[in-house]
């Protein structure tokens, strides 16, 4: 899939269930603009389902898209054999709808609000980024947990564990930030030895998430912040500070 293009964000009050009645209308809106696209969604949640109820597999979707069997699907669109289009988007220029009554009380109008507050979480993320990718400041940290030298409690939560999450908080929000992030760790990953390769059974993917993405993300905030580690891990925990507004459409 092109690196350029890398899916959408909506309003949580607009989703709708994948089987709800207006599908046909949907789908038929979505083809006009991104063709293809809509068919491999379409195709991967239908495999997904046949997997699930032959039992050949089970976990989540997300866990599905990530596991060997479905390499064929993936293969085509990685291999060009399907052409997708959906847009990139720039996160910083989203805006909310809210309704808000007319001061004669009859009717609703929409009023837009630019979402200003996950832009300005966007940029002291970045600063965090840089400091763990162009500045390598968390590095030392990551190379000490890896070789063993350092006790890392996120290490150890992920050699007990029999069933890797197939959703990680990251804590960054921007799906472009996280991107290089896991560039840059996949490089401190080829640095492991093959004792700790076998330890961890090889798992790439959730290794990165799991371990070196929290631990490079809190290393950063105590460095930038002044925190000491509990409490900077203690900061990446609670996750970034959600709007009022969007706790609103979620609970709806």
């Amino acid at each position: 899939m092109s690196q350029e293009r890398r899916g959408i964000r909506v309003p949580l009050r607009r989703l709708k269930p994948l089987d709800c009645q207006q599908k046909p209308k949907l789908m038929s809106r979505a083809k006009k603009l991104y063709g293809q696209s809509v068919d491999w969604c379409c195709s991967l949640v239908a495999h997904y389902r046949e997997a699930v109820g032959r039992r050949s597999f089970v976990g989540s979707l997300l866990e599905y898209f990530t596991a060997d069997i479905s390499y064929p699907i993936r293969k085509a669109i990685q291999e060009g054999e399907v052409d997708s289009n959906f847009p990139r988007v720039n996160y910083n220029d989203l805006e909310e709808s809210e309704e808000e009554p007319h001061l004669g009380g009859k009717g609703h109008y929409k009023k837009l609000l630019p979402d200003r507050r996950k832009a300005a979480r966007d940029r002291g993320n970045q600063k965090l980024l840089d400091f763990i990718v162009k500045r390598k400041g968390a590095e030392r940290h990551l190379l000490d947990i890896v070789d063993g030298r350092k006790h890392s409690t996120w290490l150890d939560s992920f050699l007990s564990s029999t069933r890797h999450m197939g959703c990680t908080e990251t804590y960054l929000e921007d799906e472009d930030q996280l991107d290089v992030l896991v560039r840059y760790l996949q490089e401190i990953y080829k640095q492991i030895d093959q004792r700790m390769l076998t330890r961890i059974k090889k798992d790439k993917v959730n290794f990165v998430l799991e371990v070196l993405v929290p631990e490079a993300i809190i290393c950063s905030m105590s460095a930038l912040e002044g925190l000491d580690y509990k409490d900077a891990e203690a900061k990446y925990l609670d996750g970034p500070p959600v709007h009022y507004r969007e706790k609103e459409l979620f609970d709806k």
